[in-house]
């Protein structure tokens, strides 16, 4: 096919391996680098109809940088571009709920905005593993064919690769231990300063809802072991996407990992149906079952948080309507409860109109009033003009994508970026006419616990403020 066409194709070929760990191969591999090397990896842990699914991307063949206006079209060019040069070795691996391993996945991480750092890309991986439900693992590798290459070779390369991910499977994940839960210093009197501006702004009447995030930087005793802290937040947050993203680093400077586990999914597209999830109203759990029960109802009856809730849903009902596209939408928000919180959730669903893509759907979308505010438009610039730290990919969408238009993202929430011995967590609220400035701090706080708890920061020593 490429000396056909005169250009390099890319080769997809798939093998399935009893017992392979996709977080334990994560862990081998990171151990196997060489000195100021690494290619980056991406890894997703998600439930799809039922069922856990967890993918891992090693490495990237095809990547492309995910900055500016045009991102969101830049992304759907790239996927569409790629298409046709993609060819799968025939024949199908074993069946999963929606068949993600019968092809190869690009995996992609933005920005909460245009110009947002923290690395935002969209990757074809070098090689990827997929395990459905504690199943078989099936392992791709993606690799390029030119006119010109020496085909001996890529065959040692294809059988070098399956050979060593057979031998991955024997490798085990140590554990990982976090240290008793943990306090996070919060800036009060600059995140209270902030909250009285957007009371203000919201009783002037030019906004209706505005999410502050609040960014808390701190130093880690040592680079914590990533695949094992995944693998944590995998089993105490198990209603939650665990996710990590790290980019290939520069020479002589460590990874910046951003990773976290999730509560929101914000798409899924399979086959031309869409679901998406509205999360916004929040209240602890209990200390026991008496005492849950009593604030799951307290959060259903809350009008402000019913409120809130219902910013979130006409934001995605707006987004969608400008698609042509007609969801439904349960009258009534249910509890989602987690492992330390518990919120409002309403499932949308719609049909995706013959031609719309899911990055065109995206660009709608994003940001809904869950994680930016309303109106859109005029929460962002407000955000633009307070907020005094970059989001980076806070609260932006990441997940993967296939090169036919489906895909899973979710919200990059209950999240921190990793560079080294440093630590920046991330945590927001909702704030409305009615919020409690107090309220709203102590819910900041238990957000920014989970992750803190995991990470187990000891010393909690505060770093000085970068600039940003």
């Amino acid at each position: 096919m490429a000396r056909a066409r005169g250009i390099p194709q890319i080769l997809s070929l798939w093998q399935p391996i009893a017992g392979l760990d996709p977080l334990a191969a994560l862990a081998r591999q990171l151990d196997l680098l060489a000195p100021n090397r690494f290619p980056g990896y991406c890894y997703l842990c998600h439930q799809t109809q039922g069922e856990r699914v967890r993918v891992l991307g090693w490495g990237s063949l095809r990547q492309l940088d995910l900055s500016g206006k045009g991102r969101f079209e830049a992304a759907r060019a790239f996927v569409q571009g790629l298409q046709p040069h993609v060819h799968s070795a025939p024949g199908s691996p074993p069946a999963s709920p929606r068949s993600q391993q019968e092809r190869p996945l690009c995996f992609c991480r933005f920005g909460f905005a245009p110009n947002s750092g923290g690395g935002a890309a969209l990757v074809l991986p070098r090689w990827q593993l997929l395990q459905v439900q504690g199943g078989l693992t099936v392992a791709r590798l993606n690799l390029e064919i030119g006119p010109d290459s020496d085909l001996a070779a890529l065959a040692s390369q294809i059988a070098a690769f399956f050979a060593r991910m057979q031998r991955l499977a024997e490798a085990p994940l140590p554990a990982w231990k976090p240290q008793p839960p943990l306090e996070v210093a919060v800036a009060e009197e600059a995140l209270l300063a902030r909250i009285e501006k957007a009371l203000q702004a919201i009783q002037a009447g030019s906004l209706e809802k505005v999410v502050l995030a609040e960014a808390v930087d701190l130093a880690l005793p040592s680079p914590p072991a990533i695949p094992s802290l995944l693998a944590y937040l995998e089993a105490h947050h198990p209603d939650c996407s665990v996710f990590a993203f790290a980019l290939e680093s520069k020479r002589d400077s460590p990874p910046q990992i951003f990773l976290g586990a999730s509560p929101e999914r914000l798409l899924s597209v399979w086959q031309g149906w869409v679901q998406i999830d509205a999360l916004a109203g929040s209240v602890a759990r209990g200390a026991n079952g008496h005492q849950d029960r009593m604030l799951a109802k307290q959060l259903l009856r809350s009008a402000k948080d019913r409120r809130e809730h219902q910013w979130v849903v006409r934001s995605i009902q707006e987004a969608l309507g400008r698609l042509g596209m007609e969801p439904r939408i349960s009258p009534q928000p249910r509890l989602r409860r987690l492992a330390n919180i518990q919120h409002l959730q309403t499932v949308i669903e719609a049909e995706l109109p013959a031609g719309v893509h899911l990055f065109d759907l995206l660009a709608q979308l994003h940001p809904t009033a869950a994680v930016g505010g309303y109106p859109q438009q005029a929460a962002l610039q407000w955000l633009e003009q307070v907020e005094p730290f970059d989001r980076a990919s806070y609260a932006a969408p990441l997940g993967w994508v296939d090169l036919q238009g489906n895909g899973e993202l979710v919200v990059g929430i209950r999240s921190a970026l990793i560079e080294g011995e440093r630590a920046r967590l991330y945590a927001g609220a909702g704030i409305v006419a009615d919020s409690n400035p107090t309220q709203e701090m102590a819910e900041i706080r238990l957000k920014l616990q989970a992750l803190a708890q995991a990470l187990a920061l000891q010393p909690l020593r505060k770093l000085p403020e970068p600039d940003c």
